[in-house]
């Protein structure tokens, strides 16, 4: 039997470049997401809302009766929101955590009596760079990839003796939907933030338009899978590669300041 891959945020971007490629590679592909995707594909796809336990649970089943077992967990699954965090209304920041971090652990949650059964199962967290480098106006996101990284290493550790692994993919600037898709604050004409906020958005917005393609990412997680021990992070791209590393020898003070030429 193939190995079963159950990856979420599956409609688009990463998600969907990374089901499409693996099930070309012969894996039993399972994309989750609320919507179909928009282009043609031809792994296996059960709507589910990833923030809603009852869909989840629901979706878990089917897949225990029609496969048994699942080898690798994608929670690919995310959301962008900007604006000053001083002026984000907290219904936006219930919507990105319920998104990126508590759909992932819902997700995992119910998927580890699955992942159980396989001997070689994986679990790999869609992290990125802005974990670690925290971004003036996208500072919830930045929050929410910070709280994977921690559920990650947590969960590595717990699920040590069930042999399953667990890790963090850093990816960089991606050319994906996720762009056009992020939620932006509503201007207001005495925002003391205004001007800042555009500019800001502007640069990281040319930044992602310019980044890797997605199928980057999904030949990058084909090869994690293969590996017989994951690290417990990884970066894709060697510009980003660089990045992570002057923002650990570097003071946090100079790194700030830098952040702030760049996107402050």
């Amino acid at each position: 039997m193939n190995k079963v891959v159950l990856i979420s945020g599956a409609s688009s971007g990463i998600g969907f470049a990374t089901a499409s490629y693996l099930y070309k590679k012969d894996y039993t592909v399972i994309g989750l997401s609320r919507s179909y995707p928009k282009e043609s594909y031809d792994f296996n796809y059960i709507l589910c809302d990833i923030t809603n336990e009852s869909s989840i649970l629901k979706t878990t089943k089917i897949i225990e009766e029609k496969y048994e077992k699942v080898d690798y967990l994608i929670n690919s699954a995310g959301i962008g929101i900007s604006g000053s965090i001083e002026n984000t209304p907290l219904e936006d920041v219930k919507l990105i955590f319920n998104v990126n971090v508590f759909g992932h652990f819902l997700l995992t949650k119910a998927v580890l009596k699955l992942l159980r059964k396989s001997e070689d199962a994986k679990i790999i967290n869609m992290s990125s760079i802005a974990s670690e480098i925290a971004l003036p106006f996208q500072g919830f996101y930045s929050m929410t990839k910070a709280s994977i990284d921690a559920f990650t290493k947590a969960l590595r550790v717990e699920l040590k003796p069930f042999n399953i692994q667990v890790m963090s993919l850093l990816p960089g600037d991606i050319k994906t939907d996720f762009t056009k898709n992020r939620k932006k604050p509503l201007v207001v004409e005495n925002d003391l933030y205004k001007n800042r906020v555009e500019k800001s958005i502007k640069k990281m917005e040319l930044d992602e338009t310019k980044g890797m393609e997605p199928l980057v990412i999904a030949k990058s997680i084909h090869k994690l899978l293969k590996r017989k021990t994951l690290p417990i992070t990884k970066t894709v791209g060697f510009s980003y590669k660089m990045i992570r590393f002057l923002n650990k020898i570097l003071s946090e003070r100079l790194v700030l300041y830098i952040v702030r030429k760049l996107y402050g």
